[in-house]
This record gives structure tokens, sequence and C-alpha cells, in this order.
């Protein structure tokens, strides 16, 4: 499953611009150090660690985590800082990312085990060697998900779990109405919005157990989206079309 932004981007072409903006981006690139990043990521923290607190069981039994497209690292920071005792690994597909990462460790007080750059579908850690997956609002980065997701069992011990937390969602039916909104928000990074049903038969169909889970939080968002995330949460059968954010849980079978 190897989804194709509208303007039929290729994967390549999406991968140069993420690692063309890890390394220019005004905010973010290495020693940049922006008030406006920081901002940011604290922010986004706070989203994290709800999601963090509705899958706490998963982290607190993993004695191994690694992080896909953690970009400079604050969420492997904090997962090191509740679960000290676990090895934490951070990935991203731009090293300029990586480098970062050392901010993020002195702000939240813990030390990431292991950084490193890769794919997200070419992960250099052996065969069930680790016991939970995770990324945070970035696998609508990756493009590449039938790959991803086998990269994922591949490394994964039997009943590890893979998480995407976070990440934009639809039905396939207003799949195009969603990307073309997320990417006007944004058009120098593009994005796309996972078609939540046909993510989670492509799991199951490589081998997964699949779950969904919306994440209704008014955390981090306006007033605008919270109006209408009140509205989802009233109204249960709008979650199933209409575009908002989820936790897909696959775990290996």
């Amino acid at each position: 499953m190897t989804q194709i932004l509208p303007n039929r981007m290729t994967l390549e072409a999406k991968e140069r611009i993420e690692l063309e903006y890890w390394k220019n981006s005004p905010d973010e690139r290495p020693g940049a150090n922006s008030l406006g990043n920081l901002y940011n990521k604290l922010d986004e923290s706070r989203r994290f660690l709800a999601a963090h607190a509705e899958h706490r069981a998963l982290f607190e039994r993993a004695r191994v985590v690694l992080e896909l497209g953690g970009g400079q690292g604050w969420a492997s920071c904090l997962v090191k800082r509740f679960h000290p005792e676990a090895t934490v690994i951070l990935s991203d597909l731009s090293t300029d990312a990586v480098e970062s990462r050392d901010l993020w460790e002195r702000i939240f007080g813990s030390r990431i085990d292991r950084a490193f750059e890769c794919r997200s579908y070419e992960v250099p850690l052996p065969d069930a060697s680790v016991d939970l997956v995770f990324t945070f609002a970035a696998a609508h980065h990756f493009l590449a998900h039938r790959r991803t997701l086998l990269e994922a069992r591949r490394g994964l011990r039997q009943g590890g779990v893979c998480l995407y937390l976070y990440e934009p969602s639809c039905h396939a039916t207003v799949y195009g109405v969603a990307v073309r909104r997320v990417n006007a928000i944004r058009p120098d990074l593009p994005e796309d919005v996972l078609v939540y049903h046909r993510l989670g038969a492509l799991a199951r169909s490589l081998g997964f157990e699949a779950r969904l889970r919306t994440d209704l939080s008014p955390i981090g968002r306006g007033l605008g989206k919270r109006l209408y995330y009140a509205l989802l949460g009233a109204i249960p059968p709008l979650q199933s079309v209409l575009p908002c954010t989820r936790d897909f849980i696959f775990t290996k079978r």
C-alpha cells in the first residue's frame, strides 16, 4: 500500500523534500534552537503524553522501544524519561534531524540509548529484537506502508506492537478532500492522510492484529477543532467517515 499524493508525488521525491526540510528549515535545522520550534514541540508533547497515557501498559512492558520517523527525538526522550529501564532507540530519515536530539535530552532530562538515520522500511536492527515500535504524527509522511509494516513485523518479537499514534485519517470516500485540505495548510512539506480501513486491512494481511482508536482529546486543539471533535464524540457514526486523528495498534501474531 504505497499511497501517492494527489500531485502524483513519488516516495523518492517525498523523501528528498523531507531531507531538504530538516537540513535547511529556519526553525528545525541543526543548531537552530529557535523559540518557535521549542514552543511547537512542547505543545506536541502535551498530545504525546495523552497518547502515551492511553497506551502506557504497552510501553511499560517493552524492554526495547524503537521510534520511527522521530525527527529530533523529543518523543523518544519522553519515553526514556518515563521508562528509564527500557532501551529506547530513535530513528529518522534525516541525519540532520537526529543530530538535534541533544537539545531535547537536556530539556527532558533523559538520554536516548541509541539513535541513527534510516528509512522506516530499512531499519538496521536484528530480527525479533524490539518489543514496541511507535510513531507519533509521523506515519502519514511514510507513504510506503506495506514496506514499513513488513519491516516492523521483522523487527518485532512475537506479540510485539507497532503503534501509529495521533495520525490524520479518513474514509476513502473523503480522502481527496482531506488530503487537499492538509496540504493547503502546509504546502512546503507535503503530507498524506491515512485511509484507516485500507491500512487496517493491509496490516492484517501482513500478519498483524489491527485495532483503531479515535483520538477525541481536546488537548492541543484550537476552538474550532475542539468543537469539531466534540461533534464527532456526540455522533460516533461520523467518526467512520469524517477525517479525524486515530491511533493504529498493530500486534504481531
